[in-house]
């Protein structure tokens, strides 16, 4: 359903411009800078598909080909929006600050004979600080240790992703998603996390303090051992959550019938 959302966003978004800058009776100038564009975009997103550890922050040709068709303000960063990047191998890849808006960093599917098989995008250790997520799907990608200091992560899909011992303090993560993710031992401080969707996510050994975690939808999810010093849980939904041994849990406000409190007691707080 997201891959669907995406493709529309994407194609839609080119339409628009593509109706507005060029029309029927395009001048030839404006039909050449069309052209010059659709043919560097293909090479533009094999770009980001290079050997682990590339440096993808430079602006390529494509970037300034964009920003004057679209008459957009120069920007320093390069930018990958639209991209189908499955099953990219981008390890230790530098992407600070980059754009990756509506980005498809899924797995790719395959038939073998001995079943079903699913490659996920590697993104083990990559630097995503800054970078621009929003609508991406990262749908079981890995990014374990990958840093995504202050990411702008709207409703990008990170369901069943590996994200253990990543860095999203900071993180403008508003809508995510987060269903079945594996977040253990990683930093959400300072992370405004409103209606995030992390039902069944796993959370143990995290750092959540000072985060904003309003509305969020922490069913089931795993929160053993965190650090939830003045995070904020106003309106969630923690019900049958596990919150053995977490500290400094403020947790008023919260749906919490059936959690596991962290002294170990199950609470009705909440319950019809």
């Amino acid at each position: 359903m997201n891959d669907k959302l995406n493709y529309r966003l994407t194609l839609k978004t080119i339409g628009f411009y593509s109706l507005i800058l060029w029309g029927s009776f395009a001048l030839p100038a404006k039909a050449q800078l069309r052209d010059n564009v659709l043919r560097e975009f293909p090479q533009q997103c094999q770009r980001a598909k290079q050997a682990p550890g590339a440096n993808l922050t430079a602006t390529t040709e494509y970037d300034v080909l964009q920003q004057r068709a679209y008459a957009l303000p120069i920007q320093t960063q390069a930018s990958f929006t639209g991209c189908d990047l499955r099953a990219a191998d981008l390890r230790g890849a530098n992407l600070s600050g980059v754009d990756l808006s509506a980005v498809n960093l899924s797995p790719i599917t395959s038939v073998e004979r001995t079943g079903l098989l699913e490659t996920p995008a590697n993104l083990t250790g990559a630097n995503l600080s800054q970078s621009k997520l929003d609508y991406a799907n990262l749908t079981s990608a890995n990014l374990t240790n990958a840093n995504l200091q202050g990411a702008r992560l709207y409703d990008t899909n990170l369901r069943d992703a590996q994200l253990v011992g990543a860095s999203l303090n900071g993180a403008f993560a508003s809508y995510i998603i987060l269903y079945g993710a594996n977040l253990t031992g990683a930093n959400l401080s300072s992370g405004n996390f409103t209606a995030a969707r992390m039902a069944d996510a796993d959370l143990s050994n995290t750092n959540l303090s000072r985060a904003n975690l309003t509305l969020a939808d922490l069913t089931n999810a795993k929160l053993s051992n965190a650090n939830l010093s003045k995070a904020d849980f106003r309106d969630a939904n923690l019900s049958k959550a596990n919150l053995i041994g977490a500290s400094d849990a403020n947790l008023s406000g919260a749906n919490l019938c059936g959690a596991t409190l962290p002294n170990g007691t199950i609470s009705q707080q909440g319950c019809q």
